[in-house]
């Protein structure tokens, strides 16, 4: 019995002091940054105070108020899910007949100028440009 007691106490006394060894460091005085580090702790010893906490939010909605929103959101995105399955997303049965349609949608279409060009045109604009953009021949400045 007394050795279990002086078990116990020897734990605590280890457990203890193990708690207590990181919070006491030792800086040593040759580190060539010693004195500044020891002024930053020393002048940020009291930081942080409850005072430069921000205070708490006073316009937080009651618990019952959040749940009412928050079942109201279920409800609409449970009512957008359900229109969302209500489309019917398929093409129409012959693919051949849906795309003759769209290609005479737009062939009906009318066409801007720019896009009437042919793919030649388009690649000489684009040359035209690539050469405009060349920088101008270097000035040698023994002149």
């Amino acid at each position: 019995m007394k050795n279990a007691a002086r078990a116990a106490a020897m734990g605590g006394l280890l457990l203890s002091g193990a708690c207590a060894a990181p919070f006491q460091t030792a800086m040593d005085p040759q580190a060539p940054l010693s004195d500044r580090i020891q002024h930053l702790v020393d002048a940020n010893r009291e930081y942080p105070r409850w005072a430069d906490f921000p205070a708490a939010p006073t316009d937080v909605p009651a618990p019952g108020v959040i749940a009412t929103r928050v079942a109201g959101l279920d409800q609409t995105g449970q009512a957008v899910s359900q229109a969302a399955a209500a489309i019917d997303w398929t093409f129409v049965d012959d693919p051949d007949a849906w795309a003759a349609t769209v290609r005479g949608r737009v062939a009906g279409a009318r066409t801007s100028l720019a896009t009437a060009r042919t793919a030649a045109e388009v690649e000489a604009f684009a040359q035209s440009l690539r050469e405009r953009a060349e920088p101008p021949p270097p000035i040698d400045p023994r002149q």
